[in-house]
């Protein structure tokens, strides 16, 4: 059975919140629900259904999370479902760059809430950036992870401006921290950002598929083959520009074979069966 929350039971909550005269409390709360809406989503094995859903959560967690007292939780949360729903179900170029300028603001808020010293930090320069990453160690894997997946959103959807794709090397950089102290967090989903950056230009140009390939087999093993992504983006971005046909029928038969369903992953699971699905269709004249 389908979890559906009727928005009747969501204003009644909000009405319960807004009327609560401590403050702290509304903090907590909003921090839960935010958090709650989250995990729920994450976890719904309809894309289509969260698709259309998602646009009346996005306007409630933004309610709680632009609030000037608002959390880093709540802030963090926003960030993760902004970044989500532009990257899943957002096709135009105008609204995806609205909604992942949306993602890292709040991400950029968020950890900074948290932690005074991730004030700023997208506006030092190479050396002092440098200088903060390799002071950061394991407790900083949480934020280095939410920060680095909203500025990478950032970067993809300003690619056309030069100033923000220099920043590429810093959020790759916060990505390495997350590998270099717990690369199994997430599901390994850090290894699958790392392998997508190495991958997105041939050889030719400056790509290094073999690192790809080497960060993808990373986050299909640390997930135990259950981030079905990784093994999509294998296919489309490692076998197709190294040309192996039977590497990307492997992957994506996979996937569509395999149960979707994985706390945290099932979402991205059931679109990334829709992605393989697609991949498979258009093999044939790909590969001629």
């Amino acid at each position: 059975m389908k979890l559906k929350l009727p928005i009747q039971l969501v204003s009644l909550f909000l009405t319960a919140i807004l009327m609560a005269g401590c403050s702290s409390f509304v903090e907590q709360q909003a921090d839960k629900f935010a958090s709650s809406v989250s995990e729920t989503m994450l976890n719904f094995e309809d894309p289509e259904t969260v698709g259309s859903a998602m646009p009346t959560f996005l306007i409630l967690i933004d309610s709680f999370a632009r609030k000037p007292d608002a959390g880093g939780k709540a802030q963090l949360s926003a960030a993760q479902i902004y970044g989500a729903y532009a990257g899943a179900f957002v096709e135009d170029p105008r609204r995806k760059k609205i909604l992942s300028d949306k993602a890292f603001n709040y991400a950029q808020k968020g950890s900074c809430q948290m932690n005074k010293k991730w004030c700023g930090i997208d506006s030092l320069d190479a050396a002092a950036f440098q200088e903060f990453a390799d002071e950061l160690h394991k407790d900083d894997v949480p934020l280095a992870y939410a920060y680095s997946i909203a500025w990478l959103s950032f970067i993809q959807s300003h690619s056309d401006d030069w100033n923000v794709l220099a920043d590429l090397s810093k959020a790759q950089r916060l990505l390495g921290i997350v590998v270099e102290f717990d690369e199994g967090y997430e599901h390994g989903t850090a290894h699958l950002y790392l392998a997508a950056i190495a991958t997105t230009l041939p050889p030719a140009l400056g790509g290094k598929p073999d690192v790809g390939k080497h960060h993808f087999e990373r986050a299909i093993e640390l997930s135990n083959g259950r981030n079905f992504l990784a093994k999509v983006e294998y296919a489309r971005r490692y076998a197709r520009l190294t040309f192996d046909q039977d590497l990307h029928h492997q992957l994506l038969e996979d996937v569509l074979a395999a149960d979707p369903h994985e706390p945290g992953l099932t979402l991205m699971n059931a679109w990334s069966q829709q992605q393989a699905a697609l991949l498979l269709e258009g093999e044939s004249e790909y590969f001629e």
